[in-house]
């Protein structure tokens, strides 16, 4: 994977929705150029929070916030029979708390914002998953519907404390709320990692059998508490489930300030009923299909609308002449573009433009039972219920089998820049050094070539190779951002430039070769020449 730019960096600490977590997270964690960077960031993050929502109150705060309380109408709610409706009464009861923490809110940013974070008693309402940074529809219908739980759980070991008092959960997904307290009694908010391969700690949510259904991972986006979300790639089906959290090691240390690994007993587990939110889950089986000329068919299976989150469906198939393009495992490698409209042509979510989150929460590509059928689903935190929407195709791409190349001079790049030309992409090469350790990504020494250019296909990062002179080859990866055009022509043309900090790497050769030959062995190819509307609301079809 190739390294996060600054502002990819900040999209991830801070976007509550991101795919492909584990995977950039396992990235951060083995690549010391990200680790400084997520670090820096970090710590720029916890100096504003300290600088905005300073600890110390003025001796006059308490009597203020009792005079403005005394003029707020709080409504008592009588207790609700055990019955059926006891439910709903628990709602209501949960509004009036919000909407009485959300007029304390309001006082205390007019008495100053500094003092407002420091009352213990408010600061667990106001600092909960429904905070400042957090703002989600999903979370907040979870909380209509009286589905936020509160486990009460807390740890201590070691002078650790280990504490959860929230947690939300339907078949889409699991957020939960941690925090964990030092000796000091401090929240320590980059001390716990979540690294079971390196340090066996995790957390994961378990059905009735006690089959593990997902892991929740720290999304960041809060200083507040640890925000762990768990995806799941298939609506979950039990009316009861688990979290298991097995804690065993407490061992960051993002400002290398020397603190000791503390090696204790932090696990827990408790229970979360999912009767009401399995109530609340609707499915409504979709009809629609589209054959493109290039070979791949489209079908609209089925709409799976939750509490937190609306599930689409759709499985796609390519023709025995498409998978010849793209042989052995290479058809897998496949993402479709499309996005979704309301009446008016307003778009509300798009898919495969230049990545998918915020719009996707979720989603999961699994091969069918014959070669080329794919399955395919999608997580949106929301889409329309009570209005009209369209389900607009916008193309695809898909791994094939290519072996296009460029050969150059090395030496001579920086004068006379050489050109990649090919299935309408544009790549410039521009520059090559050889680099020793410690520039490097490993302990081996390695060539750089360095480009930047624009891409009509999708970015290609590890199918390269490179050529000497002597028909020696050597494997290249493409490192650096790369930048989605907003122009679009002929209805869905959207064009990709890389970055600056754009380069390809090449482990192991010692020497500037006195010529090269560039390879790209596999194309990522894009296909949006053509687009179709899908008639009709796919919510509302029935």
């Amino acid at each position: 994977m190739k390294c996060l730019s600054r502002d990819e960096m900040e999209m991830f600490l801070t976007q509550s929705a991101v795919t492909n977590r584990s995977g950039i997270a396992d990235h951060i964690a083995a690549c010391s150029d990200c680790q400084r960077l997520k670090d820096a960031l970090l710590q720029e993050q916890e100096q504003w929070s300290r600088e905005m929502y300073a600890e110390t109150l003025p001796e006059s705060f308490t009597d203020q916030v009792m005079s403005a309380l005394r003029d707020e109408e709080m409504e008592s709610v009588a207790p609700a029979p055990m019955t059926e409706r006891a439910g709903r009464a628990v709602v209501k009861r949960r509004r009036k708390m919000w909407w009485a923490a959300a007029g304390v809110a309001s006082i205390l940013v007019l008495l100053g914002v500094a003092s407002f974070y420091s009352v213990p008693t408010v600061a667990e309402i106001i600092r909960s998953l429904f905070s400042r940074n957090n703002v989600d529809i999903g979370l907040l219908r979870a909380q209509e519907f009286g589905l936020v739980q509160h486990p009460n759980i807390k740890v201590k070991d070691k002078g650790y404390t280990l504490k959860i008092d929230e947690a939300v959960a339907d078949p889409t997904r699991v957020v939960m709320a941690l925090q964990l307290f030092g000796p000091d009694g401090k929240h320590e908010r980059e001390r716990l990692k979540l690294l079971e391969e390196r340090n066996g700690n995790r957390i994961v949510v378990k059905d009735e059998q006690g089959k593990v259904l997902g892991k929740l991972e720290d999304i960041g986006a809060t200083n507040d508490f640890y925000y762990l979300v768990a995806f799941f790639a298939q609506p979950i089906q039990s009316n009861r489930i688990t979290i298991e959290g097995q804690i065993g090691i407490i061992d960051g240390d993002p400002w290398e300030k020397g603190f000791p690994v503390i090696k204790g007993n932090w696990n827990f587990e408790f229970p979360i009923d999912m009767t009401e939110a399995q109530k609340q889950t609707k499915i409504t089986e979709l009809q629609g299909e589209y054959n493109s000329p290039d070979g791949l068919t489209v079908r609209l299976k089925r709409l799976t609308r939750m509490v937190q989150g609306v599930r689409l469906e759709l499985d796609t198939e390519l023709s025995p002449e498409a998978l010849m393009r793209s042989p052995g495992d290479l058809w897998q490698k496949q993402e479709l573009m499309f996005h979704f409209e309301d009446a008016a042509g307003n778009e509300i979510h798009s898919v495969g433009r230049g990545g998918d989150f915020p719009s996707v929460m979720a989603k999961s590509q699994t091969p069918g039972d014959s070669r080329g059928l794919m399955h395919l689903s999608y997580t949106f935190k929301d889409l329309p219920e009570d209005q009209p929407y369209r389900f607009v195709f916008d193309g695809y791409s898909v791994a094939e089998r290519d072996g296009s190349s460029v050969s150059f001079e090395p030496a001579r790049l920086k004068e006379e820049p050489v050109f990649f030309r090919t299935d309408g992409d544009n790549i410039r090469l521009k520059g090559f050094t050889i680099k020793q350790p410690p520039d490097t990504d490993s302990k081996e020494t390695e060539g750089v070539l360095y480009v930047d250019g624009k891409l009509w296909n999708e970015p290609s990062y590890e199918d390269w190779t490179v050529r000497n002179s002597e028909g020696k080859e050597y494997s290249a990866s493409m490192t650096g951002h790369s930048i989605y055009g907003l122009s679009r022509l002929n209805g869905s043309d959207w064009t990709i430039e890389l970055g600056g900090d754009n380069k390809f790497q090449i482990p192991g050769m010692l020497t500037v070769p006195e010529r090269l030959t560039l390879i790209r062995n596999v194309v990522i190819k894009r296909y949006v020449d053509w687009s179709v509307e899908m008639n009709g609301s796919p919510g509302n079809r029935q």
